[in-house]
Protein backbone atom coordinates (compact mmCIF):
# COMPACT_ATOMS: atom_id res chain seq x y z
CA UNK A 1 0.00 0.00 0.00
CA UNK A 2 1.45 3.38 -0.75
CA UNK A 3 0.80 6.93 0.96
CA UNK A 4 -2.81 6.69 1.60
CA UNK A 5 -4.21 10.38 2.11
CA UNK A 6 -7.91 9.47 2.51
CA UNK A 7 -10.12 6.66 3.60
CA UNK A 8 -13.54 6.77 2.10
CA UNK A 9 -16.15 5.31 3.90
CA UNK A 10 -20.20 3.33 3.24
CA UNK A 11 -22.42 3.65 6.22
CA UNK A 12 -24.66 1.16 6.95
CA UNK A 13 -23.53 -2.17 8.23
CA UNK A 14 -19.64 -0.88 7.60
CA UNK A 15 -20.35 1.66 10.50
CA UNK A 16 -23.23 1.57 11.74
CA UNK A 17 -25.60 -1.28 12.63
CA UNK A 18 -28.51 -0.46 9.88
CA UNK A 19 -30.14 -4.50 9.87
CA UNK A 20 -30.02 -4.48 14.12
CA UNK A 21 -31.91 -1.12 13.73
CA UNK A 22 -34.32 -2.53 11.16
CA UNK A 23 -35.28 -5.51 12.91
CA UNK A 24 -36.00 -3.44 16.21
CA UNK A 25 -37.91 -1.18 14.30
CA UNK A 26 -40.08 -4.10 12.91
CA UNK A 27 -41.25 -5.76 15.98
CA UNK A 28 -42.04 -2.28 17.06
CA UNK A 29 -43.99 -1.25 14.16
CA UNK A 30 -46.05 -5.17 13.90
CA UNK A 31 -47.02 -4.46 17.74
CA UNK A 32 -47.93 -1.00 17.35
CA UNK A 33 -50.11 -1.71 14.16
CA UNK A 34 -51.95 -5.04 15.59
CA UNK A 35 -52.99 -2.60 18.05
CA UNK A 36 -54.41 -0.05 15.66
CA UNK A 37 -56.54 -2.70 13.58
CA UNK A 38 -56.52 -6.20 15.04
CA UNK A 39 -57.48 -7.90 12.50
CA UNK A 40 -54.22 -7.35 10.42
CA UNK A 41 -51.79 -9.86 10.23
CA UNK A 42 -49.16 -7.54 11.09
CA UNK A 43 -46.46 -10.07 10.12
CA UNK A 44 -46.88 -10.07 6.71
CA UNK A 45 -47.88 -6.53 6.52
CA UNK A 46 -43.90 -5.31 8.13
CA UNK A 47 -42.07 -7.60 5.76
CA UNK A 48 -44.10 -6.95 2.83
CA UNK A 49 -43.70 -3.10 3.54
CA UNK A 50 -39.99 -4.02 4.28
CA UNK A 51 -40.00 -5.37 0.79
CA UNK A 52 -41.63 -1.91 -1.06
CA UNK A 53 -39.35 -0.01 1.20
CA UNK A 54 -36.73 -1.63 -0.85
CA UNK A 55 -37.84 -1.76 -3.69
CA UNK A 56 -39.09 -5.05 -4.21
CA UNK A 57 -42.65 -4.93 -4.53
CA UNK A 58 -41.91 -2.54 -7.82
CA UNK A 59 -43.40 -5.20 -10.65
CA UNK A 60 -46.79 -5.70 -7.93
CA UNK A 61 -47.53 -2.29 -7.45
CA UNK A 62 -46.84 -0.66 -10.39
CA UNK A 63 -49.28 2.16 -9.38
CA UNK A 64 -46.96 3.11 -7.16
CA UNK A 65 -44.15 3.79 -9.63
CA UNK A 66 -44.82 7.12 -10.27
CA UNK A 67 -44.43 8.50 -6.88
CA UNK A 68 -40.50 6.74 -6.69
CA UNK A 69 -39.05 9.99 -7.20
CA UNK A 70 -41.08 11.46 -3.66
CA UNK A 71 -39.72 8.55 -1.51
CA UNK A 72 -41.59 9.84 1.43
CA UNK A 73 -45.27 10.00 -0.65
CA UNK A 74 -44.09 7.04 -1.92
CA UNK A 75 -44.07 5.22 1.53
CA UNK A 76 -47.15 6.93 2.78
CA UNK A 77 -49.12 5.32 -0.05
CA UNK A 78 -46.98 2.05 0.14
CA UNK A 79 -48.87 1.12 3.80
CA UNK A 80 -51.94 2.29 2.55
CA UNK A 81 -51.55 -0.15 -0.40
CA UNK A 82 -50.46 -2.77 1.75
CA UNK A 83 -53.35 -2.36 3.94
CA UNK A 84 -55.47 -2.89 1.32
CA UNK A 85 -54.58 -5.95 0.68
CA UNK A 86 -55.67 -7.42 3.73
CA UNK A 87 -59.05 -5.53 3.21
CA UNK A 88 -57.99 -2.53 5.94
CA UNK A 89 -58.78 0.92 4.27
CA UNK A 90 -56.90 3.49 5.28
CA UNK A 91 -56.98 7.36 4.74
CA UNK A 92 -53.26 8.88 3.58
CA UNK A 93 -53.57 10.48 7.39
CA UNK A 94 -53.20 7.76 8.90
CA UNK A 95 -50.75 5.76 6.54
CA UNK A 96 -48.58 8.75 6.95
CA UNK A 97 -48.64 8.58 10.85
CA UNK A 98 -48.05 4.54 10.71
CA UNK A 99 -44.68 5.69 7.95
CA UNK A 100 -43.99 7.93 10.52
CA UNK A 101 -44.37 5.30 13.50
CA UNK A 102 -41.55 3.35 11.66
CA UNK A 103 -39.12 5.93 10.93
CA UNK A 104 -38.99 6.92 14.81
CA UNK A 105 -38.63 3.21 15.96
CA UNK A 106 -36.06 2.81 13.52
CA UNK A 107 -34.46 6.38 14.48
CA UNK A 108 -34.40 5.42 18.17
CA UNK A 109 -32.22 2.20 17.65
CA UNK A 110 -29.78 3.14 14.76
CA UNK A 111 -26.16 3.81 16.08
CA UNK A 112 -23.16 3.69 15.24
CA UNK A 113 -21.24 0.08 15.83
CA UNK A 114 -19.42 -0.32 19.32
CA UNK A 115 -15.93 1.49 18.83
CA UNK A 116 -16.50 3.08 16.01
CA UNK A 117 -17.08 6.41 16.96
CA UNK A 118 -13.66 5.78 18.69
CA UNK A 119 -11.73 4.51 15.26
CA UNK A 120 -13.11 7.60 13.49
CA UNK A 121 -11.49 10.25 15.61
CA UNK A 122 -8.09 8.51 15.75
CA UNK A 123 -8.38 7.93 11.56
CA UNK A 124 -9.62 11.51 11.54
CA UNK A 125 -5.72 12.44 12.64
CA UNK A 126 -4.42 11.00 9.72
CA UNK A 127 -6.32 10.78 7.08
CA UNK A 128 -9.21 12.63 5.30
CA UNK A 129 -12.75 10.80 6.32
CA UNK A 130 -15.73 10.63 3.23
CA UNK A 131 -19.09 8.93 3.69
CA UNK A 132 -20.50 7.51 0.75
CA UNK A 133 -23.71 6.22 1.36
CA UNK A 134 -26.37 4.72 -1.18
CA UNK A 135 -30.38 5.70 -0.48
CA UNK A 136 -32.67 8.26 -0.70
CA UNK A 137 -31.97 11.34 1.30
CA UNK A 138 -35.12 10.83 2.66
CA UNK A 139 -33.89 7.85 4.76
CA UNK A 140 -30.16 8.50 4.69
CA UNK A 141 -29.93 12.40 5.96
CA UNK A 142 -32.21 11.54 9.20
CA UNK A 143 -29.47 8.47 10.14
CA UNK A 144 -26.48 10.78 9.23
CA UNK A 145 -27.52 12.92 11.56
CA UNK A 146 -28.91 10.49 14.62
CA UNK A 147 -24.63 9.79 15.16
CA UNK A 148 -24.05 12.96 14.49
CA UNK A 149 -21.53 11.82 11.65
CA UNK A 150 -20.95 14.95 10.55
CA UNK A 151 -18.77 15.62 13.92
CA UNK A 152 -16.47 12.61 12.62
CA UNK A 153 -15.73 13.09 9.25
CA UNK A 154 -14.76 15.50 6.78
CA UNK A 155 -17.13 15.25 3.68
CA UNK A 156 -20.53 13.21 3.29
CA UNK A 157 -21.78 11.96 0.12
CA UNK A 158 -25.48 10.64 -0.38
CA UNK A 159 -26.36 9.06 -3.37
CA UNK A 160 -29.80 9.66 -3.39
CA UNK A 161 -28.28 13.62 -3.68
CA UNK A 162 -26.22 12.73 -6.64
CA UNK A 163 -27.17 11.71 -10.10
CA UNK A 164 -25.86 8.29 -9.85
CA UNK A 165 -24.64 5.69 -6.71
CA UNK A 166 -22.16 3.15 -6.02
CA UNK A 167 -20.65 1.74 -8.15
CA UNK A 168 -21.21 4.11 -10.67
CA UNK A 169 -17.13 6.46 -11.34
CA UNK A 170 -19.18 9.79 -10.96
CA UNK A 171 -19.64 9.76 -7.32
CA UNK A 172 -16.37 8.20 -6.48
CA UNK A 173 -14.82 10.91 -9.20
CA UNK A 174 -16.78 13.28 -6.35
CA UNK A 175 -15.71 12.10 -3.75
CA UNK A 176 -11.43 12.16 -5.30
CA UNK A 177 -12.20 16.03 -5.85
CA UNK A 178 -13.32 16.29 -2.56
CA UNK A 179 -10.24 15.50 -1.07
CA UNK A 180 -7.80 16.78 -3.64
CA UNK A 181 -6.55 12.99 -4.35
CA UNK A 182 -5.77 10.52 -6.98
CA UNK A 183 -7.18 6.72 -7.03
CA UNK A 184 -3.83 5.22 -5.74
CA UNK A 185 -4.02 7.25 -2.52
CA UNK A 186 -7.12 6.86 -0.95
CA UNK A 187 -8.77 3.04 0.30
CA UNK A 188 -12.94 2.49 -0.05
CA UNK A 189 -14.37 0.36 2.82
CA UNK A 190 -17.70 -1.01 2.64
CA UNK A 191 -19.90 -4.23 3.22
CA UNK A 192 -21.27 -4.43 -0.59
CA UNK A 193 -19.15 -6.73 -2.84
CA UNK A 194 -21.10 -4.74 -5.98
CA UNK A 195 -21.50 -1.35 -4.74
CA UNK A 196 -18.45 -0.83 -2.83
CA UNK A 197 -16.43 -3.20 -3.79
CA UNK A 198 -16.80 -3.56 -7.46
CA UNK A 199 -17.33 0.44 -7.56
CA UNK A 200 -13.82 1.44 -6.00
CA UNK A 201 -12.06 -2.08 -7.85
CA UNK A 202 -13.34 -0.43 -11.30
CA UNK A 203 -11.74 3.24 -10.03
CA UNK A 204 -8.35 1.52 -9.42
CA UNK A 205 -8.87 2.17 -5.45
CA UNK A 206 -7.66 -0.29 -2.66
CA UNK A 207 -11.16 -1.56 -1.47
CA UNK A 208 -11.69 -3.17 1.64
CA UNK A 209 -14.58 -5.49 1.84
CA UNK A 210 -16.39 -6.00 5.51
CA UNK A 211 -17.63 -9.22 6.01
CA UNK A 212 -18.60 -10.82 9.16
CA UNK A 213 -17.53 -14.63 9.82
CA UNK A 214 -19.65 -16.93 7.26
CA UNK A 215 -20.37 -14.24 4.63
CA UNK A 216 -20.86 -16.20 1.54
CA UNK A 217 -18.52 -14.71 -1.50
CA UNK A 218 -21.37 -15.03 -4.25
CA UNK A 219 -19.98 -12.86 -7.06
CA UNK A 220 -16.39 -12.60 -9.43
CA UNK A 221 -15.70 -9.44 -7.83
CA UNK A 222 -12.61 -9.82 -5.50
CA UNK A 223 -12.00 -7.23 -2.78
CA UNK A 224 -8.07 -6.25 -2.38
CA UNK A 225 -9.04 -7.11 1.69
CA UNK A 226 -11.57 -8.98 3.63
CA UNK A 227 -12.27 -7.72 7.20
CA UNK A 228 -14.54 -9.17 9.59
CA UNK A 229 -15.14 -5.77 11.58
CA UNK A 230 -13.98 -2.24 10.59
CA UNK A 231 -12.03 -2.41 14.08
CA UNK A 232 -10.11 -4.49 11.92
CA UNK A 233 -8.92 -1.80 9.72
CA UNK A 234 -5.10 -1.10 11.24
CA UNK A 235 -4.14 -4.98 9.86
CA UNK A 236 -4.93 -3.08 6.70
CA UNK A 237 -3.29 0.18 7.53
CA UNK A 238 -0.04 -1.34 9.09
Amino acid sequence: MGKIKSIFLDMDETLCGTSTAEVSAKAAFASWLKRQHPSLDEKLFVERYIDGVYKRLNHELPSLAELLPNEGLFRVHLVKALMAEQGINICLEEASGAQSYFDQARMAAFEFFPGVKELLIELRDKYKLVVITNGPAFSQHPKLAKVSMKEYVDHIIVGGDEPEEKPCASIFEKALALVDASPSEVIHIGDSLTSDIGGANQMGIESVWIAPNGTEHGTAIVPTHRLESILDLHKVLS
